[in-house]
């Protein structure tokens, strides 16, 4: 079927992994408040456990276990974030899916960049990839998926050999990433927004078109 693989088995699942994306996505929003609460009570507590360390009036031991509230903390609500790009990012290809089929042979329109790629494509070939983004911007490539995640496999949605990165394809970063990934042959599908006048869902898909491959649970 080449690159371009149909994303889903039917045009009829997309309505329906649509939704189970934005339920997903809406209960992951309603976490947020929760962990942001979470984060800053463990911010205090830790900023008061340092003075007291410093005065003397609790172990070094106390004091790291603060610290490490904070740090866990800090990556629930990280990580909660970044499940909500993830389904932003799913959101989005569904919802463009059918503009990505009806362009097969286009490789740009106002919402969707696709490039086929001529070079064989792996997930171990992101690393290339990463260092030289790091390189160009000095700071590392973000990535909001690489490979298969619980989302993914939540929705029955094939993702093993692609990573999301979390860049409009419009920014200065999106346009180098996408001209590194020309001129290497690797495949890309970029997607500017699912929603017309909103960046939500914006991101460069590297590798493969993902595919529809279960009914979801």
């Amino acid at each position: 079927m080449g690159f371009l693989l149909v994303l889903f088995q039917a045009a009829g699942d997309r309505p329906d992994l649509v939704a189970k994306a934005e339920a997903y996505r809406a209960r992951l929003m309603d976490l947020v408040p929760h962990h942001e609460r979470s984060l800053r009570a463990a911010s205090e507590k830790s900023e008061r456990w340092a003075a007291l360390f410093a005065e003397g009036l609790i172990s070094r031991r106390d004091l790291e276990g603060a610290r490490r509230e904070r740090e866990e903390a800090e990556a629930r609500l990280e990580e909660t974030r970044r499940q909500i790009r993830q389904s932003d990012d799913v959101i989005a290809e569904t919802t463009l899916a059918e503009e990505v089929e009806k362009n097969l042979r286009a490789a740009q329109s106002e919402t969707v960049i696709r490039f086929d790629g001529s070079a064989p494509w792996s997930l171990a070939k992101i690393a290339r990839v990463e260092s030289f983004f790091a390189e160009k911007f000095g700071y590392a490539l973000p990535v909001s998926a690489r490979g298969q995640t619980a989302l993914h496999d939540r929705l029955g949605f094939e993702h093993h050999d692609a990573v999301d990165v979390a860049l409009h394809p419009d920014s200065a970063e999106g346009r180098e990433l996408m001209e590194y990934l020309r001129k290497a042959g690797f495949p890309f599908i970029a997607f500017r927004s699912a929603v017309q006048g909103s960046a939500t869902g914006a991101h460069i898909h590297v590798g493969k078109a993902s595919v529809k491959v279960a009914a979801a649970a």
